[in-house]
């Protein structure tokens, strides 16, 4: 056993080897600087982590449902009343769905119809402009 005041040329569990005749080498202490400035920046950084505000707003949409659904199951009505209840809101919330499908395939369409328009609009704008230049030439 040595003791504190001995030299031991025994290295720490995980430390690099060296040789000791050997200067560190500058490029292996820039690459830890940048990751030290790199963790220190991503740790001081005001964005806010977008994964994070999804899971808790998904978790806040899945809880007012529940609580919605468990509201209208244990609400003092029949059980017949309620299902009538359940079925209309159903069928209201297939209607709007049905609604806003149709009106997302409408723009999908004019937007599309809009774009090649325009692409063809730009296509016979260039051949004119490469037909003058043939003349020119």
């Amino acid at each position: 056993m040595t003791s504190p005041t001995e030299f031991t040329t025994e290295r720490p569990r995980g430390a690099p080897r060296r040789r000791p005749d050997r200067a560190p080498d500058t490029r292996e202490m820039r690459v830890s600087a940048t990751r030290r400035r790199r963790a220190s920046a991503a740790a001081s950084s005001e964005e806010p982590r977008w994964t994070g505000v999804g899971l808790v707003g998904a978790g806040l949409a899945l809880g007012v449902a529940l609580g919605a659904g468990v509201a209208l199951l244990l609400a003092p009505q029949s059980g017949e009343e309620t299902r009538e209840l359940l079925g209309d809101s159903a069928r209201r919330l297939g209607d709007r769905m049905a609604d806003r499908l149709d009106d997302l395939r409408d723009d999908l369409h004019h937007g599309t119809r809009r774009s090649r328009r325009k692409l063809r609009r730009g296509m016979t704008r260039g051949r004119w402009k490469v037909e003058d230049l043939m003349r020119l030439a």
